[in-house]
This record gives structure tokens, sequence and C-alpha cells, in this order.
């Protein structure tokens, strides 16, 4: 992850933590190996001082790291001091760049949801599962009408290439619309009614 551009100049707005906390420190630390989670983060950098909140950047989706974080410190002087002591320091592989940020850059947002536990999502499962529901006749449906287009679509190309080809295809084995009649409950029994007078 790249570095952060950070202005000299600091402005405290409605957007950023800097009425919140005051004299606290927040480290942005990029480059974070996959294997270094909140527990084992949290861990490592407590050997420098109290840490109050730590986020890792994560997708949605699927809940895994973005490669980046950010760590507030109860203090302000400690945040820097990590800063300075950690950029370009060699983890697991990685090599971190760390950066203090000055609360008036800090998005109120930036640690929402910090205390949130992220499990790995098995997408694999999930989709098995969806896929391997019972469809409604209207979906049904919808999907034989998909695939008949897919057909007649590639037909229409092979014939358009000038190939003489003929398959019976999914046309042949589709279900066909039922030509029964069908009754509603109240029908039958007045049909029922009439034969036995």
């Amino acid at each position: 992850a790249a570095m952060l551009p950070l202005d000299s100049t600091d402005t405290t707005t409605d957007q950023t933590l800097d009425k919140t906390y005051k004299g606290m420190g927040v480290v942005y630390v990029g480059h974070i190996p996959k294997t270094f989670q909140e527990k084992e983060m949290r861990a490592f950098f407590e050997q420098f001082g109290t840490i109050l909140k730590l986020r890792i950047s994560r997708s949605k989706k699927t809940a895994n790291t973005k490669g980046y974080a950010f760590i507030l410190f109860e203090n302000e002087e400690v945040a820097r001091i990590v800063a300075r002591t950690m950029h370009n320091y060699i983890l697991c592989g990685r090599l971190l760049k760390c950066q203090f940020i000055p609360m008036s850059k800090v998005h109120k947002d930036t640690f929402k949801g910090s205390n949130k536990t992220f499990k790995k999502i098995d997408w694999q499962a999930r989709n098995k599962t969806a896929r391997n529901q019972t469809k409604s006749a209207e979906e049904q449906n919808r999907a034989v009408k998909r695939l008949l287009k897919a057909e007649k679509d590639r037909r229409r190309k092979i014939t358009a290439l000038g190939i003489d080809y003929q398959f019976p295809g999914y046309a042949a084995i589709a279900p066909k619309a039922s030509n029964k009649t069908t009754f509603k409950d109240a029908e039958v029994d007045t049909a029922e009614s009439m034969e036995t007078a």
C-alpha cells in the first residue's frame, strides 16, 4: 500500500477525530503480512504503549486483509515513536510502511467496526447451497428460456458460418408445457355434484 499523502497544514473538521481523541495518536501501517491478523498485530505493537483501537482494512465480500491497518495509541508521542521505529521494519518477509497521522487528518469512520471479529466466509459452500435449492416453477421456466435462446443463437451462428450441422440440443429434451386442463377445487366439486345428481 502506498504512503498516505499528508499536507503540512492541519485543519480540523467535523469529519475528523481531532476533537474526540485529543492527545492520542494514530499510526498507519502498510505492507502487512497476510498472516498478521488483529490478535498478532495488537500483541506486537502493545510493546510500545496502550492501544485503544486497531482496525485492519478488509474486503467486505471476502473478509481478506487489504494489507494495511490503522492503530490508535493512547499517547500521541508513543504513536510518533512507533511510526519512526517500525517504518521499513522487515516483518515476516514484508517491509512495513508506517506513518504517523495527525488527528486532524484522521476520518471519523477510520475505526468504525474495529471491535468486530472477521471470519473467513466459505463462498464455495454458500454458492453450492444456493444452487442446490429447489427452484420454483417460474424460476425453472426462466432458466429454460435462457437455455433455448442461447441454443438458438448458437445454431444461427453455425448457419452463418456456412456449416450444415444439425444436433438435437436442449430443445429436444426441454420440458413441454402441459396440455392438460386444470380445474380449481371449487370447479371440481361442482362437476362431481353434477355427476352424482
